[in-house]
C-alpha cells in the first residue's frame, strides 16, 4: 500500500501527534509499505497537499490511503475528515460525524445519557463568559456556586473539546475552583465541569468492531494526567484489567455499543471509571494515541495483534470502504 501519514496540526496536542505519527509511519514502513510522513502546520493545509492530489489519480490502482494521526483540534473534531472526504481520498478511522460527536464532550455525554450508558453529571460553561461581573456572562461566582450545588466536590474541570488530559484539573474544594476553571478555559475554550468519579481508570478499545481486552491504568502518583500519560514509567498498565465477570463483560459490551452509537469506524477507545461495581463512561477517542505508552497497542498486543498488523488492517478497512465509490 501507498500510505500518507498525517501528523502535527496546531492543537495543544501537536507534540503527541508527532510522536504518534512517527511511530505509525515507522511501523508501516517496517512492514514494507511505501509511507509518506506529512507534518501539517494546520489542518487546512491538507486541501493543497500534492501527496493527496496524487492519490486522487492513482487510487485504487496503487492502493493509496491516508492514515490521520492528529490529536485534538481540527485534526480530530471532523474538520480533517470532512476535508479528506471532499478530496475523495480514502482514510483510516472515523468520519466527520463520529469525530465531531466524540470530540465535543458535552455532546457525547448527552448521547450517552440518552442511550442509557452511565456517565457522570456535568455542566457545560462558555469559557469566554464568566469573568466575575462580566457583562453577558453568568459570572464566575455564580458558576462556582452552581457547580458546588449540582455536582459537589471534588469535581473535574476540563476543556470541552481537547484530549490527552490537556487542561484537566481535579477540584477538591471551592478555593481551588477559580484556578482550575481558568486553566480549562484558557484561550476562551468552553469548559466541562463534571462530577468526580473515584476508583479505577479503565479503557476499552474497539478494533474492527471487535472488543480488545480492557486495560486498567494505575498512575504511580496523582491521576492519569498529561504527564502520567506520556512519561515512561509514570503509570502501570494491567492487561487484561483485573475486573470480575460479569462486570468486565458489561463494560466491554457498553464500549461496543458506544462505538456503534457514535458511528465510529475502524478503531476507537472508550474511557471509563470504575467505583466498586459501578462504572461511568467518560469519553470516546476516535484517534487514540499511538506512542510507546499508548493504550490501544497494549490491548492489541495482549491478544497477539502486532502494532504493524493493527495499522495495516485499519488501512485495508479504509480501502475496502472506499472501493465501491471508485468501481
Amino acid at each position: 500500500m501507498r500510505i500518507t501519514v498525517l501528523m502535527g496540526g496546531d492543537s495543544p496536542e501537536r507534540e503527541i501527534s508527532l510522536a504518534s505519527g512517527r511511530a505509525v509511519a515507522d511501523a508501516l514502513a517496517g512492514a514494507g509499505h511505501a509511507v509518506t510522513p506529512v507534518v501539517l502546520g494546520a489542518v487546512a493545509e491538507v486541501l493543497s497537499l500534492p501527496e493527496l492530489r496524487a492519490t486522487e489519480v492513482v487510487f485504487p490502482a496503487l492502493h493509496a490511503v491516508v492514515f490521520p494521526v492528529l490529536h485534538g483540534g481540527d485534526g480530530e473534531d471532523g474538520h480533517l475528515q470532512a476535508a479528506l472526504d471532499l478530496l475523495g481520498v480514502p482514510y483510516a478511522l472515523s468520519g466527520p460525524l463520529a469525530s465531531a460527536l466524540a470530540m465535543d464532550k458535552a455532546a457525547a455525554k448527552r448521547l450517552l445519557r440518552g442511550a442509557g450508558v452511565p456517565t457522570p453529571d456535568w455542566l457545560l460553561v462558555d469559557g469566554g463568559a464568566p469573568s466575575g461581573a462580566g457583562e453577558g456572562g453568568l459570572g464566575l461566582d455564580h458558576v462556582r456556586e452552581r457547580a458546588g450545588d449540582e455536582l459537589g466536590y471534588p469535581l473535574v474541570a476540563k476543556p470541552n473539546a481537547f484530549g490527552s488530559s490537556v487542561g484537566v484539573r481535579i477540584v477538591a474544594a471551592p478555593a481551588e475552583f477559580d484556578d482550575a476553571f481558568a486553566a480549562a478555559a484558557a484561550g476562551g475554550r468552553d469548559v466541562l465541569l463534571e462530577t468526580f468519579v473515584p476508583g479505577r481508570e479503565l479503557t476499552a478499545a474497539i478494533f474492527m468492531g471487535q472488543r480488545l481486552p480492557l486495560v486498567e491504568i494505575r498512575p504511580r502518583a496523582g491521576f492519569y494526567d498529561f504527564g502520567n500519560k506520556y512519561t515512561d514509567g509514570a503509570s502501570e498498565y494491567l492487561v487484561p484489567a483485573p475486573v470480575d465477570s460479569p462486570l468486565y463483560e458489561r463494560i466491554g459490551a457498553d464500549a461496543r455499543r458506544v462505538f456503534d452509537l457514535f458511528g465510529c469506524r475502524g478503531l476507537a477507545r472508550v474511557d471509563f471509571r470504575l467505583d466498586g461495581d459501578t462504572y461511568s463512561c467518560l469519553e470516546v477517542n476516535t484517534i487514540p494515541g499511538m506512542t510507546a505508552n499508548s493504550l490501544v497497542p497494549k490491548a492489541a498486543a495482549a491478544v497477539g495483534i502486532g502494532f504493524a498488523d493493527l495499522l495495516e488492517d485499519l488501512c485495508r478497512d479504509a480501502l475496502d470502504r472506499a472501493a465501491p465509490r471508485n468501481n
